[in-house]
């Protein structure tokens, strides 16, 4: 540098930097950047010759820079060399570039083989039995596994989901129309709060003939807004479990329920909807869950405007169906007379036929199904619970106890609720399948004991 008195040089403070353009006191020259050096006869501006080398270059190379930063010195000295054709010595060893000598002696990391992919022939499946396919809703949900249920907002997803868990929690044997299994449910409601829910529950329940406050098995989470995501995006892409669903996984151990319904993606999906891996790993999250305690998972889910617009219902990546097996759209329509309706399509079914559609119309507070003749599925439910019913009275008569038709003592729909062959149908539902199988001529009553007591029981009908 051109001379600068030594105690300015030997400052613990950095010399003042002046950015306007001003003639150096020594050289003459113009630069941008000076040296401020205050002096009895005032102010003295002062540059070092290496900094108007080092401007020169980059204003050559339109290099633009704060050049008082020793990292920006260094590249634009490497920028000098460049262009001048000095480049600075490449390096021969690690040591060049400052490392330690311990890090010299690493070694690659060993090639791991790849293990051996494992795979199976059909002649190994020889003399093993093929295991059932197995619905939480015949045709509709499958046991084990994770189905989609989409629809528009307020059209009503939420409460045929209810149906559903009612009608499984309470043993009803049919929902909408077709077969439901009984068993406990969990409902995680990150949308409705739960005076909401309870409105709901009570016109679904007593539509049915149940008092709300008698269902035991259905298990109700109500999440908070601030503590509702279920998974979270990773850095790799994929989708992490967050504490809340741990802790759905570890109540779901606990009672081991028939059927997992979370209301909804929406709302517990913490990653980008058209994202095919975050689309992919959340639906495995559920998948591996079901697996894991032998649950059905319904997930409701929003269409977006597409969806809505061609009523496939899909809403985001298309992997959101891809990744299930099974997917319901429920669908807003308008009636001929100008009333709005409901249909439930089965859009997408791996293990059984699509394309069925419900029609469905609002009484009471909840959805049921249009007409008076049972579908097919409808029937089967009630052959399902009707056969309940005989196996409860067949177990009643090989114990030597009588059952009655009429309410009162021994009265065979709650005395077959009380079974342990009920598996959770109601005193309603074998009310209801006692009156068909009259109708059908399979049960008749019939005295016994003393004809002078007058005494009659139900039994099959010979």
């Amino acid at each position: 540098m051109h001379s600068v008195a030594a105690e300015n040089l030997e400052s613990d403070e950095p010399p003042p930097i002046d950015i306007d353009p001003r003639p150096c006191n020594v050289c003459g020259q113009t630069i941008d950047r000076h040296i401020r050096i205050d002096t009895p006869e005032g102010p003295e501006f002062e540059c070092d010759p290496a900094e108007l080398e080092i401007q020169a270059a980059a204003t050559a190379t339109r290099l633009r820079m704060e050049l008082s930063d020793p990292r920006d010195r260094d590249l634009a000295r490497l920028e000098i060399g460049i262009t001048s054709g000095t480049e600075p010595p490449a390096p021969e060893s690690l040591a060049d570039y400052g490392l330690a000598d311990g890090v010299q002696d690493f070694e690659p990391a060993p090639v791991v083989a790849a293990p051996p992919l494992a795979l199976v022939t059909p002649p190994a499946w020889r003399g093993v039995p093929l295991p059932p396919m197995r619905w939480l809703a015949t045709h509709r949900i499958p046991a084990a596994d994770v189905t989609i249920l989409s629809g528009d907002g307020g059209g009503g997803k939420t409460t045929v989901a209810l149906q559903c868990g009612v009608a499984a929690a309470c043993g009803l044997g049919d929902w909408l129309g077709t077969v439901c299994e009984p068993g406990p449910v969990i409902f995680v409601s990150a949308e409705e709060p739960e005076h909401e829910m309870r409105r709901r529950l009570e016109r679904v329940a007593r539509k049915r003939g149940i008092e709300p406050d008698t269902i035991e098995r259905l298990h109700f989470h109500f999440a908070s807004p601030e503590n509702c995501l279920l998974a979270v995006a990773r850095a790799d892409g994929t989708m992490a479990p967050t504490p809340l669903f741990e802790s759905l996984a570890i109540a779901a151990a606990t009672i081991r329920p028939v059927l997992i319904i979370v209301d909804s993606i929406a709302a517990t999906f913490g990653g980008n909807q058209n994202d095919r891996t975050h689309a992919r790993t959340f639906v495995s999250l559920f998948r591996r869950l079901a697996q894991d305690v032998d649950a059905a998972v319904l997930l409701l889910d929003h269409p977006s405007l597409s969806g809505i617009t061609s009523g496939t219902g899909r809403g985001g990546s298309m992997d959101w169906q891809n990744a299930t097996r099974a997917r319901l759209h429920l669908e807003t329509v308008t009636n001929d007379d100008g009333t709005t309706g409901r249909v439930l399509e089965m859009k997408k079914s791996n293990y059984g036929p699509a394309g069925e559609k419900v029609t469905l119309h609002w009484e009471d507070g909840c959805f049921v199904m249009e007409g008076s003749a049972p579908a097919p599925q409808l029937a089967a439910a009630q052959a399902g619970a009707d056969q309940r019913y005989l196996e409860c009275l067949d177990a009643m008569t090989a114990q030597g106890r009588n059952v009655c038709p009429a309410p009162g003592r021994g009265y065979a729909p709650k005395a077959f609720a009380a079974m342990p062959q009920a598996n959770g149908m109601t005193a309603r539902a074998f009310q209801q399948a006692q009156e068909r199988l009259f109708a059908a001529g399979v049960i008749a009553v019939v005295p016994y004991g003393p004809a002078s007591k007058g005494a009659k029981c139900i039994a099959r009908k010979a």
